[in-house]
């Protein structure tokens, strides 16, 4: 009688192994969730913290800026950032007004500000709505950072679900062949 349940044994060890991933995973997803939401939670409800994450960025902003096309590491990302999302300083344009970036290269904006960095309007002075972004790349984050964590949270609680069938029934088979 015992040599009957032999592949159902099989069977069960390799269910468990499948469901041991399956829980793994799903712990890590339940844990990614409980943080996207944290932070977008404290981000957005907290106006202290917004404010306060706010002007650490335009402070920091302001004094390590150097510039367009400079070879440093935090100005190359800025400029990325405000290319990409079509924004331009942390709450608005005029976050380089008396900065480091304004003091060096005498203009009150830097060439990823413009809507099209090769014209002759984008000169760092002309600050027309027609020629630059007027939108600081911070509020355009933090609208990213809501929308995005909620895909996220929605597509990995539907990856949930859908496992929790086979989980059951995996235990329900652990259960049964004892």
């Amino acid at each position: 009688m015992a040599e009957r349940h032999i592949p159902y044994y099989s069977l069960k060890k390799l269910f468990s192994f499948f469901n041991g991933v399956t829980v793994c995973f799903l712990v890590m997803v339940i844990i990614l969730i409980v943080q996207i939401t944290a932070a977008t939670v404290v981000l957005a409800f907290f106006p202290v913290v917004r404010e306060v994450a706010l002007e650490h960025n335009f402070v920091t902003l302001r004094k390590n800026y150097r510039g367009y096309k400079e070879p440093d590491d935090y100005s190359m990302r800025w400029n990325l950032v405000m290319e990409k999302l079509k924004c331009c300083g942390v709450k608005n344009y005029t976050d380089f007004s008396g900065s480091s970036f304004e003091r060096v290269t005498g203009h009150t904006y830097p060439r990823c500000c413009c809507k099209s960095p090769g014209t002759v309007d984008c000169d760092g002075h002309n600050v027309s709505a027609d020629v630059i972004h007027q939108e600081g790349c911070f509020p355009k984050l933090l609208k990213i950072t809501k929308t995005q964590s909620a895909n996220l949270s929605g597509g990995c609680l539907g990856t949930a679900v859908m496992q929790l069938p086979g989980i059951l029934a995996t235990l329900l088979l652990f259960i049964k062949l004892g």
